[in-house]
């Protein structure tokens, strides 16, 4: 039924910029690889709307395009670089703070994790590398709580004579790792719940995070989560993950 309304929606000339870049998104925090005929009315729908896209609208859709195709290898669209380009209008001053770190993670999904597969020549704004980056690492150094299960995690290993750091910056300063191991290079992070969705199983042919059986429902990583991994193990010998549950 998604499918089929997100098809209906491609040549609709009344749709908004807004209502797809929200549809978009949708499908990249369920981990949601849509079928042919709805990338196609999808991408149809973001060239009829981009010029009109906003700071939110741009930034969310290109956050969510290269989410997909970097966890799910979904094909990123043609009119992937015109929404570069569309970034590129903006000043760095016109972007909120949440807006300037979405565009830098997608500009670091974009170099580290699906670059090979871009289609033609993408051009990054000025400011990428500079003001969001800085943006970013701000965020990874300074926006950083120790959860309880976290400092328990790192007693416990000191108990056992194992050295560890507690929220050890990668040496980019992308990252910040819950709890590090230096002799061995590992980073171990704990998952509390906020790192999971729950998918419900509906009827079947039912999408994912409909009307279901919640007693069926499945526990899945978040995209951000999943892209997170994906950085880390490009940062270090291992990743160990803890999860709550």
């Amino acid at each position: 039924a998604l499918e089929a309304a997100v098809v209906r929606m491609g040549p609709d000339p009344d749709v908004k910029p807004q209502a797809v870049s929200n549809v978009i998104w949708a499908f990249a925090t369920l981990g949601w690889e849509p079928g042919a005929e709805a990338r196609a009315a999808l991408e149809a729908a973001v060239m009829r709307v981009g010029p009109d896209m906003n700071p939110q609208a741009v930034s969310t859709t290109l956050w969510s395009v290269l989410s997909l195709a970097a966890t799910r290898a979904v094909p990123l669209p043609a009119c992937y670089p015109s929404l570069w380009q569309a970034a590129c209008g903006f000043e760095e001053r016109s972007l909120n703070r949440v807006e300037i770190l979405v565009l830098f993670h997608a500009h670091l999904i974009h170099t580290e994790l699906v670059g090979g597969v871009a289609r033609g020549e993408v051009t990054f704004p000025p400011w990428i590398m500079h003001q969001a980056r800085e943006a970013w690492m701000y965020s990874a150094r300074d926006d950083v709580t120790v959860s309880s299960a976290v400092k328990e995690i790192a007693s416990i290993l000191g108990d056992l004579g194992i050295r560890n750091e507690v929220e050890r910056l990668t040496d980019d300063g992308y990252f910040s790792v819950d709890v590090y191991l230096p002799n061995d290079d590992v980073a171990l992070e704990f998952d509390g719940p906020s790192h999971f969705i729950k998918i419900c199983d509906g009827d079947e042919g039912a999408a994912p995070g409909g009307v279901g059986d919640a007693s069926r429902a499945s526990t899945r990583k978040t995209m951000r989560t999943e892209l997170r991994d994906m950085c880390l193990v490009r940062r270090h010998r291992a990743v160990l993950i803890v999860p709550y549950f």
